[in-house]
Formats: structure tokens, C-alpha cells, sequence
């Protein structure tokens, strides 16, 4: 017996061996894990050298390589990779064939909530580009599609409330920034939206203090903005104060604010249900200026106006002669609307006479005189023109007219955009065992 047995109480010996074999496996396992997660196993797996299976954790790739983990089987699909090049590439690879309505390449969830209403939640997903330069085209986050009907990115409303917002473009954090929220680019159309039951786009700038519209339509050769109704009316503008609910402008020599033109035979150019103001010169060209009148056999017969070579206001009334005379007051709102030193004035006796002329003119009226000395007393009628003030209305003045706007032409229309059925998003798996 050794020195240990002699000094060791009977049974001891079987449990000293026992606790040396199991200090002994622990020491050979605690070796073979740090060998595994020695950096010389991570950097032959960053190195090619091992297999590209193993995922290494808080330890640097220091070779401009890839690091992968493939699914088993014969596929040896890709289901997480990593590209750390120099010259760029793909980060973060992840691809899935399956085709059920579950299926993602990659999901990210956060069901935390905003602190208050103006606030942001948890992120289910972040796409950044950290590159500060103005010239540089950084992408945060990008979808692509390969083929007809499919969509490179897309935000389904699993609430069903208007209030409810599938995707949103912010410019800044809270949205306050000048930046643009929402941008669309392409060679065909640059955004579109559709909807079944309401609207399809929706523009709006709320801030008190904002005069900018709430969507602005600018085009090179085609419309700034266009729109169609295959049952009412194309566009409508409507205000909640007495400003304009349409409004055009023209912004250059010889445009249109607003034109209205017929797309086939037998349509109306414009229409107003209502007054309608004109403010500066009003010409017709081409047709005639007339007013539809009720008839009493139920139609509506056309009254042409009266044209003249200058700008004349008239006025009409009647007056008394007593013993072969009379006298005639303007009425004083017509007089300071006409040059009153010249002005023509017609007479019409109401009962025989020797005739009727106008012995005095002044700028407030004039005097009526029966001829040859009559003594008549009778009514008459009496008929005024004058010029207006205001303008200089030359006679017969050369109108020069602006250019025929392009012919209307309907652009031809993109077919309705149906978009494949949202499906289901993906659930988590979860951590519970």
C-alpha cells in the first residue's frame, strides 16, 4: 500500500480514481471547445481551408473573404451569407424557394410600442446607407423583381384601418425634414397607386403655415398631370373657403391658364353651373356669343349679342314733355362711368308731334324740345350711348390670337395594376421549448 491508501480512511480509494477520470475528461473536452473556438479555427474557416459551415462569434475576419452556412443535402443551398470584401458586394445573403405563402428570405419582427402618437416603435427591419456625400446615389434598402406581376417591395395593411399606414416614407426621422419621404423613378411608370373601394393616391401638405400643393404633376412634353374617369369626371378641385378649387396659370408669352378643348364632335370645351367672372378681356373667336333662352314650348332658343366697332355703354328711359319741353337727368352711377362731353341720344315721341330733338347736352343730362315750335305735352322714350371710361377700347382694333394649343390628344392609359394576393407573414419561430 502507498503513502495515500495508508493515510486514506477505508473506501476512499474508489472515489479519489473516479474524480481523476472525470477531472480528466473535463480537462480533454475544455481543450478540444477551445480548439474548436481558437482563432486558428476561424481563420482557417475565413480562409477556405476548413469547411465554410461553422459560424464564428466575436472573433474578426481579417482575409477579404466570404463566410457561408449551407443547408445539408446534395443542394448545399446557401441559407446565411456574409460577404466582407473590400470592394463591396453582398453583405447578407438569404434565399428560400418554398413556395408557400409563409415562405421569406429573411424576416424581421418587433412588436415594441411608440411611446406616444408622434413617436417611433421597434424596428422590424433597417435598411442604411451611412455615406454622407451629396453625390453619392446610397441605397438604404433595395427590392428587385425578374419577372411580369411581381413586386420588389410591398406593405400590407393587416389592420384594415384608414389610419393604418402599410409602408411610409419619412424625410427625417419625424417626417419635418425638406427632404422627399417617397420617390419614384422609372422608365415606365414612376409610382402608382390603386385601390378598390377608395382612393388611390392621396397628396397632402397640412401645415398651416405650407403654401406648397399637396401633389405636383410636372412633365417635359406630355401633361404635368392628367386625369381620366371612365364614369364621371376626370379631375375636380374643390376649396373649403372662397379661394379658387381650380386653379391655372400661364407661364409664358401667349399661354393658357386654363384651356378646355373637345375630344370628339358634339362636346363642350368648358362648362359653369354658376356666375362666372371674367377678370381682363374677354374674346370669342370662331363662333358666336348668344344667350340660351326658356322658351315656353320647353326648349331653349338662342339670342345673339349685339356687337360694335368701339366699347359702348347704354342706357334707356323715358320723359315728359309739358308745353314742347323736357328735360332729361342721367342717372348719376351711369354718367361716371361714360365720357360724358360726347354721347349719342335717340328719341322715340309716345303721341303725334311735330318731331323731337335735343336742344342741350351736358355731362349730368340734356334738354328735349319739340320742332318747329311745338306745345305738345307727351311722354317719350329716350335711348343713351356713350364710351366708357376705363379703356381706351380702340375701333376695330387688330387682335392678334395666341398659338392653338396642341391638339387633346388622350394618352394612352396603363392597364389597371392588379396586384398578386398579400400573403401571410411569416411567424417567428418560438424560443419556448
Amino acid at each position: 500500500m502507498d503513502e495515500q491508501q495508508q493515510t486514506t480512511p477505508s473506501g476512499r480509494v474508489g472515489q479519489l480514481k473516479r474524480r481523476g477520470l472525470i477531472a480528466a475528461a473535463a480537462a480533454l473536452g475544455a481543450a478540444w471547445l477551445a480548439r474548436l473556438a481558437g482563432p486558428e479555427r476561424a481563420q482557417a474557416a475565413h480562409d477556405g481551408s476548413l469547411d465554410q459551415t461553422v459560424l464564428h462569434v466575436d472573433l474578426n475576419n481579417t482575409t477579404a473573404s466570404t463566410t457561408q452556412i449551407t443547408r445539408s443535402g446534395s443542394a448545399a443551398t446557401t441559407a446565411f451569407f456574409v460577404n466582407n470584401q473590400a470592394n463591396g458586394g453582398v453583405g447578407i445573403f438569404s434565399l428560400t424557394a418554398g413556395a408557400g405563402s409563409g415562405s421569406a428570405g429573411v424576416f424581421g419582427g418587433n412588436n415594441s410600442l411608440a411611446s406616444g402618437p408622434t413617436s417611433l416603435g421597434g424596428f422590424g427591419v433597417i435598411g442604411q446607407n451611412g455615406n454622407s456625400s451629396a453625390t453619392t446615389n446610397g441605397i438604404g434598402v433595395l427590392g428587385r423583381v425578374s419577372a411580369a406581376s411581381s413586386v420588389g417591395v410591398r406593405g400590407t395593411n393587416m389592420a384594415f384601418s384608414p389610419s393604418a399606414v402599410a409602408v411610409q416614407g419619412l424625410s427625417g426621422d419625424d417626417g419635418t425634414g425638406p427632404g422627399i419621404g417617397v420617390h419614384g423613378k422609372s422608365a415606365g411608370i414612376g409610382v402608382e397607386g390603386d385601390s378598390t373601394n377608395s382612393v388611390g393616391v392621396i397628396g397632402r401638405a397640412t401645415a398651416a403655415g405650407n403654401p406648397n400643393p399637396g401633389i405636383i404633376g410636372s412633365a417635359t412634353n406630355g401633361y404635368g398631370v392628367f386625369g381620366f374617369s371612365a364614369n364621371s369626371n376626370g379631375i375636380a378641385g374643390q376649396t373649403g373657403t372662397s379661394a379658387a378649387g381650380c386653379v391655372g396659370f400661364a407661364g409664358a408669352a401667349g399661354g393658357y391658364g386654363i384651356y378646355g378643348g373637345t375630344a370628339v364632335q358634339g362636346g363642350y370645351a368648358g362648362g359653369f353651373a354658376g356666375p362666372v367672372l371674367v377678370v381682363g378681356d374677354f374674346t370669342a373667336t370662331g363662333g358666336a356669343k348668344s344667350a340660351a333662352v326658356p322658351h315656353p314650348d320647353r326648349t331653349h332658343r338662342r339670342l345673339y349679342c349685339m356687337e360694335s366697332p368701339e366699347s359702348w355703354f347704354e342706357d334707356f328711359g323715358k320723359g315728359r314733355l309739358a308745353n314742347g319741353r323736357g328735360e332729361v337727368k342721367l342717372d348719376a352711377d351711369f354718367s361716371t362711368l361714360v365720357h360724358g362731353d360726347d354721347y349719342h341720344i335717340f328719341l322715340t315721341p309716345r303721341g303725334d308731334s311735330n318731331g323731337l330733338y335735343v336742344n342741350g347736352l351736358t355731362s349730368s343730362g340734356f334738354e328735349v324740345r319739340e320742332q318747329k315750335g311745338g306745345a305738345s305735352s307727351l311722354d317719350f322714350d329716350y335711348r343713351v350711348v356713350a364710351k366708357r371710361k376705363d379703356i381706351p377700347a380702340p375701333r376695330l382694333e387688330k387682335v392678334k390670337l395666341p398659338n392653338p394649343i396642341k391638339e387633346l390628344v388622350k394618352p394612352d392609359l396603363p392597364k389597371p395594376f392588379e396586384p398578386p394576393k398579400a400573403p401571410e407573414p411569416p411567424r417567428p419561430h418560438s424560443s419556448a421549448q
